[in-house]
Formats: structure tokens, sequence, C-alpha cells
């Protein structure tokens, strides 16, 4: 079992003519008339609802056709942009990553796959100029539009995030309902009979106040533990800082201990004078009588 299977590599440019539209599909586009014609045709070759990203994708689609149309491709050189512009988009939006370079140099590997006849790993499918004008074309539409092509196909991810204290009853997951007010209840208020009240018998305590009883005493022990947690926090900081000021004076120290001894050795150098001549060798005199 490969442990790397999940991971998605990166996919290698290759010969794409006829991958996304074959001959029958480049028939029907080219026979349409209007651009809703060529919408309902790519949307039942792609399977393209009607989703927002699907109106985006459609209409990258539409302009990648119509560009073929303008400059006059042929079948199969349009078959061929129309891939690379495809494949090109299915790169930008595989990670959620910024990989802008990774995507232009895919691009520009494919746009030269198809300009090199060498077969079979490449065809010259389009000339320097058609090259010139497939690029500057692209460079000025997808790529001036890229960051907005990544804010729209890249998945959303909402994080909701809990904590649970030792000691204390976890707080309750809010629902939609809860946050929504009701104007319309009706609010009924039963009148109760009086009763001798008892001076040996305890009243029996409302509802409300249990809760709000409760409630006091949650918040205490909320209230304990914050000032468990500040008390922590500000022991740490302060050993922290002491930790830091002592580095710091071991740092001032060495460094002017260093400086001291650069100035003692500098000022420790013998004088310049004129250098003595070695004293002549005995050998060389003779004795006076």
């Amino acid at each position: 079992m490969d442990v790397f299977a999940h991971i998605q590599r990166p996919k290698k440019p290759r010969l794409c003519v006829w991958t996304d539209l074959n001959v029958h599909d480049m028939d029907q586009l080219l026979q349409c008339g209007s651009t809703s014609e060529s919408g309902i045709v790519l949307k039942k070759i792609f399977d393209i609802d009607d989703s927002p990203r699907g109106q985006i994708l459609l209409d990258l689609f539409l302009h990648t056709i119509a560009f073929s149309k303008l400059q006059k491709f042929s079948k199969e050189q349009s078959s061929a942009y129309f891939s690379i512009v495809k494949q090109t988009h299915e790169i930008c939006t595989s990670t959620p990553f910024g990989n802008v370079e990774e995507c232009f140099a895919f691009f520009r590997e494919l746009v030269l796959i198809h300009s090199v006849h060498r077969p079979p790993w490449s065809l010259e499918i389009f000339n320097t100029e058609q090259i010139e004008t497939i690029t500057t074309h692209v460079i000025n539409t997808y790529f001036r539009h890229y960051k907005l092509y990544k804010y729209a196909f890249t998945p959303k991810v909402k994080l909701d995030l809990s904590f649970e204290y030792e000691g204390l009853a976890p707080s309750p997951i809010p629902t939609p309902e809860e946050d929504v007010q009701d104007e319309n209840v009706e609010v009924k208020i039963e009148t109760v009979p009086q009763t001798p009240i008892n001076e040996n018998v305890e009243a029996p305590v409302p509802q409300d106040v249990k809760e709000e009883e409760e409630v006091v005493g949650h918040n205490e022990q909320h209230q304990e533990l914050e000032n468990l947690i500040r008390k922590a926090v500000g022991a740490q900081l302060q050993q922290m800082h002491t930790s830091v000021e002592q580095q710091l004076e071991d740092t001032d120290k060495a460094i002017t201990e260093k400086i001291q001894s650069l100035e003692l050795g500098g000022s420790g150098t013998p004088k310049s004078g004129k250098a003595r001549s070695p004293k002549a060798s005995p050998k060389g005199k003779r004795k006076s009588n």
C-alpha cells in the first residue's frame, strides 16, 4: 500500500489535442451562431450546472471559444487552445494556496509542447506569432484575474472552536433558533389565589431565583478560574522578563570586557624606535698589545 497515495501529485504537461473537445464537439461549436447557443453546447459537453462557480467556468470557456474564432484557428488549434486554458485553470484551482508561479510555468510548458515539432512528445500546432498572441491574451485575461478565480473556486472552511474546563459544566452549543426572537409571543398572566402564610414553613424559592443563583455561582467559578489563569500567566511573564534582563546584562558585560581588552592590547604595543645593530662578533677583533 502506497503511504503517499492520498497526496495529489503535480500534473505534467502533455499533448492535449482532441483531449477535451473532439472533432464532433468542435463542429457543433463552430455551427453555433450566438453565445447562448455555444453556452448550451458547452453545458451539455462538460455537464456544467447553474451554480455561481458553474457560471464562472462557462464564461471562461465561452471567451476561449470566442478568441479561437477571432483568431481563425483551425479545429485542431481550437481544441488544443481550449485544453491549454482548461488545464491551466485546473492547476490554479487544485490547491487553496498561492501557486501563480507554478501555474504560469505549467501554461508556458503546455504552449511550448504545442509549438515544437518533435513527435510523439510535441507537435508544431501553433506558429511563433500565434504563440505570442496566445500568451499575451492569457496573461491579460486569465492571469490578470488569477486571484478572483482562486477565491471563487477555493472551498470555504468554517472552524467551530470550543473549550472544556475541569470542574465546570460544558457550555451549550448555540443553535440558530435561539438567536431569533419571536415578536409574536403571547404572554399570559395568571392570578394565583392568596393563601395564609405559615411562619414555620419556608416559602418555596421561585424557579427564576434558582436559575439566577446558579448563574451567579457559575460566574463566580468562571471568575475564580480566570483569576488563576491570570496569576499563572503573570508569574510566567515576570520570569521571562527577569530572564531577558539577565541575558541583556550578561551580554552588556561581555561586550564591555571585550572593548577593554582591545583597548589594553592597543596601548601595550612597544614603541617604535631605531633598531639596534647586533654586536660585532669577537672573532673578527685582535687584541692590542
